[in-house]
C-alpha cells in the first residue's frame, strides 16, 4: 500500500471527479436501499387489500375496491421502477466521473514515463530491456488505471451500499441482523488470505510477462538473423520455455482466485439459510412481517454484491500495488542532473581531455585510462585502432553521453558538466556505429534533426551524404520499414550521416558511420563535409586508415590508452602500430574496392 500511497496527488488533483463521484455513489446508494421499503410495503399490504375485496364483495363498492387495488399495486410498481431508474442514473454519472478521472490519471502517468525514461542516461538502458519497458509502460500503468478507476469506484460503492444495508437490517431485527453476520469473522480471514497469496503471485505473473515480452520483442527485432540463421526452432523452444513459466505463475493465481471465489458464495448463501431459519421463526411467532422477510432478504441481497465483489476489489488493489512498485522502480532512477546554464551561445569546439578514464560500473573494468588530447575549433580529428581499445566510448563521452569515471572533460574552456544539455544537443551531431530510423519516409529521418527544414534543405543534406535517392521507388518520400529494414546498412548510415548535418552542428562526430560503404563513397562524403564545414570541427572513428589519411591530427587507441598521435605522414615515418595497421589495410582497402560495399535499395 505504500506503493499506492505515491497516487493521492492525482486524487488530489482531479478532486472535483472524486467527488462528485462519491457523491453520486451515495445518492445511487441511497435510492437502492429505499426500493426494498417500497416491496416490504406492498407486500404488507396485499392482506389488506384482499381483506377489504372480500369485505365489499357482491356489493356497490366493489368495483372502487377493484380499481383502488389495482391503483395501489400500479403506484407502487412505478415507485419501484423510478428509484431504481434514479440508482442507475446516478451509477451512470458515477461512471462518468471516477472512470473519466482515472483515464485522466492514466494519460498523466504515461506522459510521467515517458518524459522520465527519456532523460534516463545509456547506463539506465544497458540495465533494463525494452520489452521489460513496454511491458511497464502499458501492462502495468493499465492495472494502475484499474485500481485509480474501478477499484475506487467499486469500492466507495460498495461501502457505502454495505452500511447503508446493514443499517436498515438492524432497523428492521438486529438479532436477525447479528445472526446474518455470523460468517463474517470466516469471511474476513479468507480475504486476508487470498489479498497476500493474490499480492505474491501478481509480482511473480508480471515479472515474468516482462521476460516475456523481451523474448518475443528481440525474436522479432531480430528476425532477420534467425532465418539467416536458421534458428527458428531454437527461438522457438525457448519463447515456448518463456510462455510455460508464464502460464504456470498464472496459474497459480488462478487458482488462489477459483479457491476464493467458491468460498465467498457458499459463506454467503450460508447467512441467506439463517435468514431463512431464524426469519421463518420470527415471523411465524409474529415478530416480523412477511414483508420484513422480504426486505430482509433484499438487503441480503444487497450486501451480497459488497461482500463478493471484495475479492475482486482486492485482487486489482494487490495487482495494481505490484505494478506501481515496477514503475516507481524506474522513477525512482535518478536521471543525469539536467544543467541549465544562464549562456546560450554558440560553441566554438574547443575540447581539451585532461587525464580522462572512465569505465561502465565499479566493478567493470577499465575502457579508458588517462586519456590526455587537445582537440581545437575547426579541426579535422581522426581516431583508429584495433575494435575494442574504446574509441566509441570515447566518442559518447565528446558528446556526453557518459560522465567520466575520473579526470574532466573542458568545452570551450568550461567544465562539460556545467554546460547546458540543450545546448550542446542542439550543436554537436552525432551519428553512432549503429545506425536508427523510424518506420517513416528517407525525407522524415533526415528531417528529423530539424524538424522544421525545408525540402531543398533535406536535398542538400542527402547529397552530403551521398544518398542517391532516385533509386527509390518514391524518392525521399519512400518508406524505409521499421528501423529502416527496407535500406542497405550503406544506405542508413547516410540517411543518418544527413540527419546529423541538416542540424548545421559545430561539431560533427561520426563514430565509424562509413563501415557500411565502399572507400569510394567513403572518400566522396568525407570530401563533401570538409568542404561543407568551413570553420566546424570534425572527429572521425573508423577501422581504414585510409579514410583518415587527410585528417589533421589521427590518434590511435589501443588497450584504451593513445598510443600514438600526429599526422598521417608523421605516423608511417615512425614505423609503429599506426605503421603496421596501414600496410596490413592495403590488400584490404582494394580488394574492398573491387567487391564493392554497398547492396543498395531491398524493396519492402
Amino acid at each position: 500500500m505504500n506503493a499506492l500511497a505515491t497516487l493521492n496527488y492525482y486524487f488530489l488533483r482531479y478532486r472535483r471527479y472524486f467527488g462528485t463521484g462519491s457523491l453520486c455513489v451515495i445518492i445511487s446508494s441511497l435510492f437502492g436501499v429505499f426500493a426494498p421499503v417500497l416491496v416490504r410495503q406492498i407486500i404488507d399490504i396485499l392482506p389488506v387489500l384482499e381483506a377489504l375485496n372480500r369485505l365489499g364483495a357482491w356489493s356497490a363498492f366493489e368495483p372502487a375496491l377493484v380499481g383502488l387495488r389495482y391503483v395501489v399495486l400500479t403506484g407502487y410498481s412505478l415507485m419501484i421502477v423510478g428509484v431504481s431508474l434514479l440508482s442507475g442514473l446516478f451509477l451512470f454519472l458515477t461512471r462518468q466521473t471516477i472512470i473519466v478521472a482515472s483515464r485522466h490519471i492514466e494519460y498523466d502517468l504515461r506522459n510521467r514515463l515517458f518524459a522520465h525514461l527519456e532523460r534516463l542516461g545509456p547506463e539506465f538502458y544497458q540495465r533494463y530491456a525494452t520489452g521489460d519497458l513496454m511491458t511497464r509502460a502499458t501492462s502495468d500503468i493499465e492495472r494502475v488505471r484499474l485500481y485509480v478507476g474501478p477499484a475506487i469506484m467499486y469500492t466507495a460503492r460498495s461501502a457505502t451500499l454495505a452500511l447503508l444495508a446493514l443499517s436498515m437490517m438492524l432497523l428492521i431485527s438486529p438479532t436477525l441482523t447479528l445472526y446474518t453476520l455470523l460468517p463474517l469473522p470466516v469471511l474476513s480471514g479468507v480475504i486476508f488470505l487470498a489479498a497476500r497469496l493474490v499480492h505474491e503471485r501478481s509480482e511473480k505473473v508480471q515479472a515474468q510477462y516482462s521476460r516475456l515480452s523481451v523474448r518475443a520483442q528481440e525474436a522479432l527485432s531480430g528476425v532477420r538473423v534467425l532465418k539467416a540463421f536458421a534458428q527458428e526452432t531454437f527461438e522457438q523452444e525457448a519463447f515456448e520455455r518463456e510462455a510455460d513459466a508464464y502460464r504456470r505463475r498464472a496459474l497459480e493465481l488462478a487458482r488462489i482466485e477459483a479457491i476464493f471465489s467458491p468460498a465467498m458464495v457458499f459463506l454467503i448463501g450460508l447467512s441467506s439459510l439463517i435468514v431463512l431459519w431464524v426469519g421463518g421463526r420470527y415471523a411465524i411467532a409474529g415478530r416480523l412481517t412477511i414483508g420484513n422477510i422480504a426486505e430482509f432478504f433484499i438487503y441480503l441481497t444487497l450486501l451480497t454484491w459488497p461482500v463478493a465483489s471484495v475479492g475482486w476489489i482486492l485482487n486489482m488493489i494487490q495487482r495494481a500495488a505490484a505494478s506501481q512498485e515496477r514503475l516507481l522502480e524506474l522513477l525512482r532512477y535518478e536521471p543525469r542532473k539536467d544543467t541549465r546554464s544562464p549562456e546560450k551561445g554558440n560553441i566554438q569546439g574547443h575540447f581539451v581531455l585532461e587525464n580522462v578514464s572512465f569505465r561502465y560500473g565499479p566493478d567493470r573494468p577499465w575502457v579508458l585510462e588517462g586519456v590526455n588530447l587537445e582537440i581545437r575549433p575547426g579541426q579535422y580529428i581522426a581516431f583508429v585502432g584495433p575494435s575494442g581499445s574504446g574509441k566509441s566510448t570515447l566518442m559518447r563521452l565528446l558528446v556526453r553521453m557518459y560522465c567520466p569515471s575520473a579526470g574532466r572533460i573542458l568545452l570551450d574552456g568550461k567544465p562539460f558538466e556545467e554546460l547546458d544539455e540543450e545546448v550542446l544537443r542542439a550543436q554537436i551531431a552525432f551519428v553512432p556505429q549503429e545506425p536508427f530510423l523510424f518506420s517513416e519516409t528517407i525525407a522524415y529521418n533526415i528531417a528529423f534533426g530539424r524538424p522544421e527544414a525545408t525540402r531543398a534543405e533535406i536535398e542538400q543534406a542527402a547529397r552530403l551524404a551521398a544518398l542517391d535517392w532516385e533509386v527509390f521507388p518514391q524518392g525521399l518520400d519512400t518508406r524505409v520499414g521499421e528501423r529502416g529494414i527496407t535500406l542497405s546498412g550503406g544506405q542508413r548510415q547516410r540517411v543518418m550521416i544527413a540527419r546529423a548535418l541538416i542540424m548545421q552542428p559545430r561539431v560533427l562526430v561520426l563514430d565509424d558511420a562509413l563501415s557500411s560503404v565502399d572507400l569510394a563513397t567513403e572518400a566522396r562524403i568525407i570530401g563533401a563535409i570538409r568542404a561543407w564545414r568551413a570553420d566546424r570541427t570534425l572527429i572521425l572513428v573508423s577501422h581504414r586508415i585510409a579514410a583518415v589519411q587527410e585528417a589533421d591530427c589521427i590518434y590511435y587507441l589501443e588497450g584504451g590508452r593513445i598510443r600514438e598521435m600526429g599526422r598521417h605522414e608523421e605516423l608511417l615515418a615512425r614505423g609503429g602500430a599506426y605503421s603496421r595497421m596501414f600496410r596490413r589495410q592495403l590488400l584490404e582497402a582494394e580488394l574492398e574496392s573491387i567487391n564493392g560495399g554497398d547492396q543498395g535499395y531491398r524493396g519492402p
